[in-house]
């Protein structure tokens, strides 16, 4: 438990925390497939590479979720319930908590650095 915790705030600390689940459940199932959006594809530049990887974790970790809670609560549960029992809607209160006390305390000048 000790080390999830210390490696779910290293990745917290730039704001990509859903990667400590979409790493062990999504990249190392798909490794080097077309489903990991943690694995280039032959030809992709860099820049590609980075937003699609973004993007495509969240979602991955999104879905895994809903499919989760679906599961637990069955296919009717409400969007409110899918939302509140999401580990990303916690994962962006997290970051949105850190940015905003950034700001607060700190101001625009470091919130940019």
């Amino acid at each position: 438990m000790y080390n999830k915790v210390i490696g779910g705030f290293c990745y917290t600390k730039f704001m990509y925390s859903h990667f400590v689940d979409e790493h062990i459940k999504g990249h190392h199932k798909y490794i080097a497939t077309p489903e990991d959006p943690a694995t280039s594809l032959k030809n992709e530049s860099v820049y590609h590479f980075i937003v699609r990887s973004c993007i495509g974790s969240h979602v991955n970790v999104w879905n895994r979720e809903v499919k989760r809670i679906k599961k637990e609560q069955g296919d009717n549960v409400p969007f409110t319930i899918v939302l509140i029992n999401n580990k990303m809607t916690l994962f962006f209160l997290i970051h949105f908590t850190i940015v905003s006390s950034i700001y607060y305390f700190l101001g625009w000048e470091s919130l940019k650095f």
